[in-house]
């Protein structure tokens, strides 16, 4: 969506070139089908498919939410990992995003460095 676009855009400029988006805004569609993918993984099991994505209509990527990632850093863009480059580091100071899955957020979600909130 517009917004989102403008602000990862934003982030781009102000974190450097080795920021990278891995997922954007999502329709419920799209949000529907990567559950039903998760919950095919999982073997049915959707408390289990749960845990590392929200169910459609649920997801904050339906609200402007979007993941980011550093260029190069493959699967460990999903991981704790992702909290101990200089590209998270910058993220935090950047007043107009947020973190949406701290790790002490109350929703109870797990940390989720690669998560932008953006501000309104």
């Amino acid at each position: 969506r517009g917004d989102s676009l403008e602000i990862y855009n934003k982030i781009s400029k102000n974190v450097g070139e080795s920021i990278t988006l891995t997922s954007g805004v999502r329709a419920l569609a799209k949000q529907f089908h990567l559950f039903l993918e998760k919950a095919i993984d999982t073997k049915g099991n959707m408390s289990k498919a749960s845990r590392s994505l929200a169910p459609p209509g649920y997801s904050f990527h339906g609200q402007n939410d979007f993941d980011v990632g550093k260029k190069g850093f493959g699967l460990r863009n999903f991981t704790n990992d992702l909290a101990h480059t200089d590209e998270y580091k910058k993220l935090l100071d950047l007043g107009y995003i947020k973190i949406r899955y701290t790790k002490s957020n109350v929703l109870g979600v797990r940390f989720e460095p690669w998560h932008i909130k953006v501000e309104s």
